[in-house]
């Protein structure tokens, strides 16, 4: 019996093949696709099941004839996927951002599903990329609401606390069987997906979490409204607890929830700690490893709180430096002192500062209250005899 794949192969080989512009990684990526592993089962209809079944069989007979063992098969169909890492990820000299378009204007479908798990396998890349690698990673593309995009913003910086400085970068993801539920709403639905990843250093080891997203649609593109990444000492399971249930897309939208989550001055959560602890005891050894952006948010939160025994504790111990006493900074009047309007807008971006030293113990942070670069700010700092930086007296002049 006549074999009509050789008949397809030899109009390919003909045709599209003999192309120089069609090379080898062309039909290298072929391949992979009609391999690549598939969580979402749609009902098809019997011409686009025989359609399917041609395309899958020509592809692996095409992939056996032409690769042979150097074939980048390396998987089953349902095997994980792996995602490299290259170092200069999410820097300069990239593509531009990929537009994570939803079939549909308005709405999304199961028909989104793929789109969907390219968007979070992408987000999740360039996450702990940026969280050991200490690459950008560009929010904007990936998240739809600026609540979640700033509670992100803080979970990547305050992991990079964590993970950045140790000497074991990451090499590659590995994502394992993924699933996608649709949910119908007055909103035009959303997608859940769930996707565990095995993260891989390049010196060997790792270790594997699992992430529940949720996307809507927003003006035509898919964008992640919440983002969960589970497992004990996570940051997600610190902040927001471990019995959170993952399925409310609106949940970033509720005022009462976000407050949870935003202080004044966007407290890291370690510094938080910090702050609970020394507010208690005032003792200088708890702000021991702080850099001087951190203190500083530390003193205006306690400043914005009218927490002014903790004020006073973060001035400098240093005798040469120390402007009134503890008894005298009490008589102060609270109409001295300024309203938390005030405060807001005093340091407003201090966060966002660079600090500079300008002496073997003394510095000051430069930043901008009112965004432009036109009106800048210092506020001073001054390092104690133990190398703890605290603040000066009279910090803004």
């Amino acid at each position: 019996m006549k074999d009509p794949m050789k008949d397809i192969k030899k109009s390919l080989d003909a045709t599209v093949f003999k192309n120089p512009q069609f090379t080898e990684k062309n039909k290298n990526a072929v391949f992979q696709e009609i391999h690549k592993p598939k969580k979402v089962y749609l009902l098809p209809t019997l011409v686009g099941g025989l359609l399917i079944t041609v395309m899958a069989s020509a592809g692996i007979y095409f992939a056996s004839e032409k690769l042979g063992s150097e074939s980048p098969i390396a998987t089953e169909p349902n095997g994980p996927i792996t995602t490299e890492i290259p170092p200069n990820h999410g820097q300069e000299g990239m593509q531009a951002n990929p537009v994570y378009a939803a079939k549909n204007e308005n709405e999304v479908s199961m028909l989104d599903a793929e789109t969907a798990y390219e968007l979070c396998v992408d987000a999740l890349t360039d996450y702990y990329n940026a969280i050991w690698n200490g690459t950008d990673i560009d929010l904007d593309q990936f998240i739809g609401n600026e609540n979640l995009k700033q509670y992100m913003q803080t979970k990547v910086e305050s992991e990079y606390k964590k993970y950045g400085s140790l000497d074991s970068k990451v090499e590659r993801l590995e994502i394992g069987d993924w699933e996608v539920k649709f949910s119908d709403d007055e909103k035009g639905g959303y997608l859940y997906l769930e996707v565990p990843v095995a993260i891989q250093k390049h010196y060997g080891g790792g270790y594997g979490e699992g992430t529940e997203f949720l996307l809507r649609n927003i003006d035509g593109k898919l964008a992640i409204v919440d983002w969960y990444t589970g497992g004990k000492d996570t940051y997600d399971y610190v902040v927001r607890g471990d019995q959170q249930k993952i399925d409310d897309p609106d949940i970033w939208n509720d005022s009462e929830w976000v407050k949870k989550f935003k202080s004044v001055t966007g407290l890291f959560d370690f510094e938080q700690k910090v702050y609970d602890r020394f507010m208690l005891t005032h003792d200088v050894n708890e702000l021991s490893g702080l850099e001087p952006i951190s203190i500083a948010k530390l003193y205006v939160y306690a400043s914005y709180h009218q927490d002014f025994e903790t004020v006073y504790a973060l001035y400098t111990d240093r005798e040469d430096r120390i402007l009134w006493s503890k008894e005298e900074d009490e008589t102060i009047p609270l109409s001295d002192r300024g309203t938390p309007e005030q405060i807001l807008q005093t340091f407003r971006n201090i966060e966002k500062g660079a600090f500079v030293q300008t002496g073997e113990y003394e510095g000051y942070i430069e930043f901008y209250p009112n965004g432009d670069r036109e009106e800048k700010s210092g506020f001073s700092l001054i390092q104690n005899e133990e190398g703890i930086w605290q603040v000066a007296f009279l910090p803004v002049q």
